[in-house]
């Protein structure tokens, strides 16, 4: 504060420039209005350090009017940025997109600017802006880059989500760069989205397509989690189901015949079809292995109704009583 006092003592002594004889005696015009600016920045910061808003607020006006003209610029840019940080520090995220658009085109692209844009539209809750951004700081590799990918897939997944139907959620897919569209994860998601909002079912698996021999192939890196979620989508669907999805479901799960989720899914799709026999074999074989909650409990309830098709009521009551306890 005491530093800050002495700041606008000395800009009040900025104007007189010249001693009665007329000798130049302070600053230039130019350097007068950089440092009056300074000044007053210098009052605005500890005003905000001290909470004090409205005094802030006046000495950041008076910082922006000091470095107005235009060989003031870099000062006027800092002060900006700063007016940015202060917003974001009381969470007032419109505020701080505003001061981030009024620098000029050359400072907004900046490492800075664009992590503090970043920041404030996730606040905002502007996903959309704040993929964008995150795409370019990708671009001028501000992150590493797998903490790049990792937070535009983030905001990718957190535009998915914001879909409330399926035309929004076709909408936010192709909104989505080339490359993002290729992560398996992106995929799924958005498959499985497409699904819960009560989408096409073909369109769902039009997308899963281009990634299933990646998640699927024998030894690949993709965890348990994604590919239990895939398996729950192509369930969703499998009353429209075709020949050719039917023939890559019984190749995979042959690839990986000890595989419990695969055997799963396989089984619910031959159940779909009527065929018993292998949907028995298929379920009786996954179900004491499952590990997801969901999918074991569906195998043995599937293997309930399978055991009242056949009249064995001693074994439908098993399969319940193992649903039962998952």
């Amino acid at each position: 504060a005491k530093s800050a006092q002495n700041a606008l003592v000395q800009e009040k002594g900025l104007g007189l420039l010249t001693d009665p004889s007329g000798h130049v005696i302070g600053h230039g015009d130019s350097r007068a209005s950089q440092l009056r600016s300074l000044a007053h920045l210098l009052v605005a910061e500890s005003a905000q350090s001290l909470q004090n808003k409205a005094l802030r607020d006046q000495h950041l006006q008076l910082a922006l009017k000091s470095s107005a003209p235009r060989d003031a610029q870099v000062v006027r840019e800092g002060v900006q940025f700063r007016a940015a940080r202060w917003a974001l520090e009381d969470r007032d995220a419109e505020a701080a997109l505003d001061w981030l658009t009024q620098l000029p085109q050359g400072a907004a692209r900046r490492t800075l600017a664009l992590r503090m844009k970043l920041r404030a539209a996730r606040q905002a809750r502007q996903t959309s802006q704040a993929l964008e951004t995150a795409r370019l700081l990708a671009k001028h590799r501000a992150f590493s880059q797998d903490a790049a990918q990792s937070i535009v897939r983030g905001l990718a997944l957190e535009l998915l989500n914001e879909a409330h139907d399926p035309v929004q959620l076709q909408q936010a897919w192709h909104s989505l760069d080339e490359s993002e569209r290729a992560m398996p994860e992106l995929v799924v998601h958005a498959a499985s989205r497409l699904m819960a909002l009560h989408g096409d079912a073909e369109l769902a698996r039009s997308w899963l397509l281009q990634v299933w021999d990646r998640i699927m192939q024998p030894g690949s890196s993709i965890g348990d989690k994604l590919r239990i979620k895939l398996i729950s989508v192509l369930e969703a669907g499998l009353d429209s189901l075709d020949a050719a999805w039917l023939a890559r479901i019984e190749t995979a799960q042959l690839s990986c015949p000890r595989d419990a989720n695969l055997q799963y899914l396989a089984g619910m799709a031959c159940m779909n079809r009527q065929l018993w026999g292998k949907a028995r074999q298929l379920l009786s074989q996954a179900a004491p292995a499952l590990q997801d909650v969901a999918l074991h409990r569906n195998a043995w309830r599937a293997l309930a109704r399978l055991a009242e098709q056949r009249d064995d009521e001693a074994g439908a009551a098993q399969a319940y009583k193992q649903a039962a306890q998952v």
